[in-house]
């Protein structure tokens, strides 16, 4: 189930940057090879999904390096919404919305999704 899960999230991913990163692949290869760790951490509940397309840290109290691995991922997603606006001449806000959506979309039963009033709600 988890890998399934893993592969679905995957495929969502690629859909969302192949089209548009093929030049900029330095934070789409990053955000893959990642991609186990920040699985691994939404099943935990320790960080979960932002209606503005970044990951967010659940409790105040997380480890240096899940602090790292959220900011490094966040880095990541904003070049890629920024990346996927200018290509679109659209703006970035709404490409973090649709890939906030399709995050949601695909997320797993369990994980967690933070409001844009910063309240939790568990899938």
């Amino acid at each position: 189930m988890k890998t399934q899960f893993s592969l679905i999230l995957l495929s969502t991913l690629s859909f969302l940057l192949v089209p548009f990163v093929q030049a900029d692949s330095s934070f789409a290869t990053t955000m893959k090879e990642r991609l186990p760790e920040v699985i691994k951490a939404k099943g935990e509940g320790t960080v979960g999904e932002g209606v503005d397309g970044l990951l967010h840290l659940r409790a105040d109290d997380a480890s240096a390096e899940l602090k790292k691995m959220v900011a490094s991922e966040n880095k990541d997603r904003n070049a890629l919404f920024a990346s996927i606006a200018k290509k679109t001449e659209g703006k970035t806000a709404d490409v973090a919305a649709k890939f906030a959506k399709a995050m949601i979309g695909k997320g797993k039963k369990g994980h967690w999704f933070r409001s844009s009033k910063g309240t939790w709600k568990k899938k």
